[in-house]
This record gives C-alpha cells, sequence and structure tokens, in this order.
C-alpha cells in the first residue's frame, strides 16, 4: 500500500550534494555523480523527524542547470533534492495502522504531488506550473519547474473553515452552512449579488429560511481568497530561500502554465478567477484525465493521482502485464 501524506506536519527542504570534480579530463564520472548524490542524502533531518522522500531536482554543473551530467564537462557538480520530512511520531502511527491490518507499506506519496499528477502534463511541469489542492482542514501546494519539484507546502485553512464562516455569520448549522456553500457561495463577491434573496429550501414554505446572497459570497470571497493569498506568501517564503540573493517575481514568466486549483474547494464558483486576481497568472480547476465521467472531477485528482503515482513506481516487468489505462479501469468498474 501506499500512505498519502499531507498537512503542516509535512515539511520539505532543499538538500544538495557538492562534487568537486578531479582534474583528470575534467568530464562527470558515475562515480561523481553518485557520490554528489550520496552526500546530499547523508544529511539529517531535523531532530524528531523522519526523511520519507527525496524528489530529484535539476543538477547544476558549474552555476547551469543540466538534465545527466554524466559524461560533460565541468568542474562543479551540486545535486539537489527536495526532501520530505514528517514528525517520527506521526509516521509511526501511520505505519503501525497498516501493519495492523497485515498491510505492508511500500512507499508515501505527497498528496499535492499525486493530485499534480492526475492534472497536469509533462509540458506544464516543465515550463513552471503550481497545483494548489484545497481539501477540507488543510491545502496544499506543490511548484514544478523545469520538470522537477521545486518546493512544496501546506497550510491549515480549507473548507471546512469556509462552512465555519458561514455557520457563524448566518447563524445556522454547520450542514445547513455546508448546503448553502455548495450551492450559492463563491471565492468571488460580485455587487449584485447584494440583490438576490435566496431560499435554503426554495419552497418558500414554513420552517424555509431566506437569505441574502451578497452576504454568503462576501463571506466565503472572503475566506478563499485569505487561503490563496496565504499559499502565495507561503511560496515566496520557500523561493527566497532556495534563491538566496537573486530575487525571484511569481509571475507568468516563472509560471507560464499558471495555477491549478483541485480538491473539492475548487469546485467553488470563480474560483479560477479568484487564483488569477491574487497569484497574477493563468489558472484554472484541475480536472483528472480520465475517461470515466464519474471520476473526472477536481475532487478526485488526489485519489487518481495516487493510483498513477504508484503505478508509475511499480517496476515495469509488472506494468506492462496490463497497459496504465486498463488497470485504471478495472479499479473503477461500477
Amino acid at each position: 500500500v501506499y500512505i498519502s501524506i499531507a498537512g503542516p506536519s509535512v515539511e520539505g527542504e532543499r538538500v544538495k550534494g557538492i562534487c568537486i570534480v578531479p582534474a583528470h579530463d575534467g568530464r562527470i564520472t558515475k562515480l561523481d555523480y553518485q557520490q554528489a548524490i550520496d552526500s546530499a542524502k547523508r544529511l539529517e533531518p531535523p531532530a524528531g523527524r523522519i526523511t520519507l522522500l527525496h524528489m530529484r531536482q535539476p543538477s547544476i554543473l558549474d552555476n547551469k542547470p543540466v538534465g545527466n551530467p554524466v559524461g560533460q564537462q565541468g568542474r562543479r557538480l551540486e545535486v539537489s533534492f527536495w526532501r520530505i520530512t514528517m514528525e517520527e511520531g506521526n509516521v509511526r502511527f501511520r505505519v503501525s495502522m497498516a501493519n495492523g491490518m497485515s498491510i505492508t507499506v511500500r512507499d508515501f506519496i505527497l498528496a499535492s504531488h499525486a493530485a499534480a499528477c492526475a492534472v497536469t502534463t509533462d509540458s506544464e511541469k516543465q515550463g513552471g506550473v503550481c497545483v494548489i489542492d484545497i481539501g477540507a482542514g488543510t491545502t496544499d501546494w506543490v511548484l514544478y519547474f523545469k520538470g522537477h519539484i521545486l518546493c512544496s507546502g501546506s497550510i491549515a485553512v480549507g473548507g471546512e473553515h469556509i462552512t465555519n464562516d458561514l455557520s457563524i455569520a448566518l447563524r445556522i448549522s454547520r450542514e445547513t452552512a455546508e448546503d448553502l456553500k455548495h450551492r450559492f457561495a463563491s471565492a468571488m463577491h460580485r455587487d449584485q449579488d447584494v440583490n438576490q434573496t435566496i431560499w435554503k429550501d426554495g419552497d418558500k414554505s414554513v420552517g424555509d429560511q431566506q437569505f441574502n446572497r451578497g452576504t454568503i459570497t462576501q463571506v466565503s470571497s472572503l475566506r478563499y481568497q485569505e487561503i490563496l493569498s496565504f499559499v502565495r506568501k507561503d511560496i515566496i517564503v520557500q523561493l527566497e530561500q532556495i534563491f538566496s540573493g537573486h530575487e525571484v517575481k511569481l509571475d507568468q514568466n516563472f509560471l507560464p502554465s499558471g495555477v491549478i486549483l483541485t480538491g473539492g474547494s475548487a469546485n467553488l464558483a470563480d474560483a479560477a478567477e479568484a487564483a488569477q486576481n491574487i497569484f497574477g497568472v493563468t489558472a484554472r480547476v484541475g480536472i483528472p484525465k480520465f475517461d470515466n465521467s464519474s471520476l473526472q472531477k477536481s475532487e478526485y485528482a488526489g485519489v487518481v493521482g495516487m493510483m498513477i503515482a504508484a503505478l508509475e513506481d511499480t517496476p515495469p516487468v509488472v506494468r506492462r502485464q496490463k497497459g496504465f489505462m486498463d488497470i485504471l479501469r478495472d479499479l473503477f468498474r461500477f
């Protein structure tokens, strides 16, 4: 089994290994490359945390990014990874839960990366794209650059906070607030919303409740845009650490493929427009690339992506027994 990891307890940081190439012919050998990799992976995580993943980033040869450095000429090779760590107790709890059901944990998969696997293309990752997975209690994000994960993060705010805000502002139950959120809330507040009166049940019978849509969209848009603003600030902090000493602008040049929203809260009306305004880049709602229409919803991006990521990690001999899409169809045959 593969375990999805997400939330503030999951932390990412860049680790780097360096190899100074011996002055023979100045070309990178496999041994040089492996030494740089080993140097990066030897770095210990902070106390009380366990390293779960090392996600490869572009190698740097003499201050220039390269693909496979072996055989290329240069003097200084840097190999970087985006390292994912988690609190030791949290990891042990998850593994023991699986082991208690006689299930062996094969590996961990970053939830935001899984969602990205379902909604992005290789060309989007190569150019630069940010996937934001807005869940119930947390919002996880991952940023790709030159085909690799550049950084990732999580904030402890999600769709449930929108529901809670509506419940408090309108003095209604959470169940009613959740229903109104799905039907009438928006990530953008518009002046014409103030002139709209809506009914909870719609039949205006005894017990039905009347609300002003302007109040609903004002509350929901404030929280939604706050979530996106928190994510943007988190990304900038990460980029400033990675590109220390260099100015990095989070704009269309840096993210030509823009922002992709996934998760249940990506379905909120005008979500893509709000993301475009906050980030200043193009934005869209990510729909899993799958021919089963029942799974072509943003809230299923993480689930579909988990299978894609797991199958990509499966040994080729196993994968060739069936086509990739055939395996997914078998899993979702209703």
